[in-house]
């Protein structure tokens, strides 16, 4: 499936759940009935993420089948805010205040940690994303996403580059969405602190069209490795024109599709990192569960189906774990209280926390573009400076 922020997707529209409630369990805190559990996702829109929910939903049926969390149900209410603001914001007030729910968990917008963040903190809400992607899922107090992000996987690309692939001379080309430009800085000075090295060409502002005049100038300044996340069939078409055969280019995580490992040409250097046990070998760790949840269920296979079953599998974790009712305060309280959980899938442990900012994950595993798919690279997981 395409990830993409700058070129719209086709339209599908797929409701998991809709539940309009009483009055009476606007809290959160019924103790009677099912436990309900919110979730903003890009359905429709420019950034479409339509098989998380079906993910989170189908790990939830099977907790249900199996008689549920202290005999009570699990409901997920999944809205699509289709990367539109105000629905968003509409979607985060309903879930809280109409349904009731106790938390929200596998949400997968592109802007709802940025425009909800407050809410969640003063509602006394926590929310586990599948996939968090702006700045404020990675910096906000109750919200902390299972995959590890735009920026700890940019530190983690460009250790890679030039810690496993010894490169010299690092560049970047990177579409940055509104207000993440300082993630993405931040995350190369992490790199730099970690290596005493520096970047020797930067451009954050790459946009649609012909690619050739960002290749030219890596180009000429003799880029050895070059981090993309944007549209990849033009990029490495014109690369190949370019005669770039030599350059290592390393993609991010939305670039890590089936489709993608299709349009890149012979020849070419393209790595990706991947914030899971890369999704295309089923047999890694960790990998078995997530593939017979989503087979079982005909859920499209994506990395984002990944976030999904890890981040419902960990919620419900963390509510069996709970003595007492399960009310919104209480599974506040467990998570930020909760110990650090190994997930096989993921690079290091996954863990809530008391803290002000949450990105407990903190690794990428790579893939090389082989043959018109994806070959996993045998290093394991990249997490910068770990020892």
């Amino acid at each position: 499936m395409k990830r993409t922020l700058s070129t719209a997707a086709a339209v599908l529209a797929v409701s998991v759940t809709v539940s309009v409630t009483a009055a009476g369990c606007r809290s959160g805190d019924s103790t009677k009935g099912p436990i309900k559990v919110g979730s903003i996702n890009g359905i429709t829109g420019l950034f479409q993420t339509p098989e998380v929910p079906k993910a989170v939903k189908a790990v939830f049926d099977e907790v249900n089948a199996s008689g549920g969390i202290g005999g009570r149900k699990l409901k997920l209410i999944s809205k699509d805010d289709a990367m539109d603001p105000q629905r968003s914001s509409q979607a985060a007030r309903e879930l809280i205040k109409s349904d009731g729910v106790v938390a929200f968990a596998g949400s997968s917008s592109a802007v709802d940690c940025g425009l909800n963040r407050v809410t969640y903190s003063k509602e006394k809400i926590v929310s586990v994303p599948a996939v968090g992607v702006d700045p404020a899922c990675f910096t906000s107090p109750n919200i902390a996403p299972v995959n590890p992000g735009p920026y700890a996987l940019t530190t983690a690309m460009l250790y890679y580059a030039s810690e496993t692939l010894k490169k010299q001379r690092i560049c970047i080309d990177y579409t940055v969405l509104p207000g993440s430009g300082g993630g993405i800085e931040n995350a190369i000075k992490k790199w730099t602190g970690l290596t005493g090295k520096t970047l020797a060409h930067k451009n954050l502002a790459v946009g649609n069209g012909d690619p050739t005049r960002y290749l030219v100038a890596d180009k000429n300044a003799g880029c050895e490795a070059v981090l993309y996340n944007a549209t990849v069939a033009p990029w490495f078409s014109q690369a190949k024109t370019q005669g770039m055969q030599n350059v290592d280019f390393l993609l991010a995580a939305n670039s890590y599709t089936d489709a993608n490992a299709k349009v890149i040409p012979a020849g070419m250097n393209a790595y990706c990192g991947a914030e899971w046990q890369p999704y295309t070998d089923p047999t890694l760790p960790g990998n078995d569960r997530w593939a017979r949840i989503v087979e079982r269920n005909g859920i499209q296979k994506t990395a984002f189906s990944q976030g999904a079953v890890m981040a419902a599998d960990l919620f419900v974790q963390v509510l069996k774990g709970i003595k007492g009712a399960i009310t919104r305060e209480s599974v506040t309280k467990a998570f930020k209280a909760m110990k650090p959980v190994d997930y096989p899938m993921a690079a290091n442990p996954w863990v809530f926390g008391p803290g002000k900012e949450h990105n407990p994950i903190k690794g990428t595993r790579f893939v090389k573009a082989d043959a018109g798919g994806w070959k996993v690279l045998p290093e394991g997981f990249t997490v910068p400076g770990e020892k």
